[in-house]
């Protein structure tokens, strides 16, 4: 889901950018920084998980899904805050996390990289 894009805020894919600017109090400046943190943060979160489970830290890769579907939420990325949580409960509970890998991986890439076009210094 894409929101329509607001006075100060462009359309950004995969986040309902109308919700993500009420969470941070309507001030369009703070919810810029935070999409912009986010981008920063999360753009080797991907690579990091698949380094992670290659080398057999199951658990640290669970816990880079959790971290990255709480600040999801904050942004208002739901799609991708419940791929988040559905590849790290399969971490957690030992399943077969690939198909929820690919997923994650899919939709972090398009929120990611709508961040980085709105702002292509983020």
């Amino acid at each position: 889901m894409s929101a329509q894009p607001t006075p100060d805020l462009p359309a950004l894919p995969g986040i309902d950018v109308a919700a993500g600017l009420k969470r941070l109090l309507n001030k369009p400046a703070l919810y810029e920084k935070v999409l912009r943190d986010f981008h920063q943060r999360f753009l080797p979160s991907a690579a990091r998980i698949r380094t992670q489970l290659a080398d057999g830290e199951v658990l640290a890769a669970a816990q880079e899904a959790h971290s990255l579907k709480g600040l999801a939420g904050a942004i208002a990325a739901t799609e991708l805050q419940t791929l988040a949580a559905s590849l790290e409960q399969a971490l957690r509970t030992g399943a077969d996390a690939q198909l929820a890998l690919s997923a994650f991986e899919a939709e972090l890439a398009k929120v990611l990289d709508g961040i980085a076009q709105a702002w292509p210094t983020a």
